[in-house]
């Protein structure tokens, strides 16, 4: 038989501009912490169903942390995309925080993502940690990042909101 080598998933995050302009907002008005839900894809290469658990990660901006986030434990179906809701702690001390919503302002707010979720993959007998790093999310311009994966359009296009 042909050996096969398991793939890591691969995964974007799905990032949503009016969740972020109200966190920005946030932290403009000094009110230092965010718990907020992020839509992250993940898509399973491999030909087995893979399940994920005891993942998490964090947010950096210029190298500095500024929140973490867990991955819920889920089942991932075999060479398809599934959504997964992630739950963010924001939580930068005060100069990130004025760094952040400056940046925010003057359109360039970058973050880089990294962490790693622990993956099974039953049908093979077989696991294995992945880890992924230096996601970057344009918060001002989604459409930079890598969202190939994301499915549902809401959450991958910048959303306009026409001013009254």
């Amino acid at each position: 038989g042909m050996a096969y080598a398991p793939r890591q998933p691969q995964i974007n995050v799905c990032t949503n501009q009016v969740a972020w302009k109200d966190i920005v907002e946030g932290l403009a008005s000094l009110k230092m912490s965010a718990n907020f839900d992020l839509l992250m894809s993940v898509y399973n290469p491999n030909r087995f169903e893979v399940d994920l658990s005891k993942g998490s990660g964090q947010f950096h901006h210029d190298g500095q942390y500024v929140g973490s986030f867990v991955i819920p434990e889920g089942v991932i179906s075999e060479l398809s995309i599934s959504d997964i809701v992630v739950k963010v702690s924001f939580s930068p001390d005060k100069w990130s925080a004025l760094s952040l919503t400056s940046e925010y302002y003057r359109g360039k707010l970058a973050l880089t993502v990294e962490g790693h979720t622990h993956v099974k993959i039953p049908g093979l007998n077989y696991q294995f940690d992945a880890k992924f790093q230096d996601i970057e999310v344009n918060v001002n311009d989604p459409s930079l990042d890598d969202t190939h994966l994301c499915a549902c359009p809401g959450w991958k296009k910048p959303v306009s909101i026409a001013a009254s």
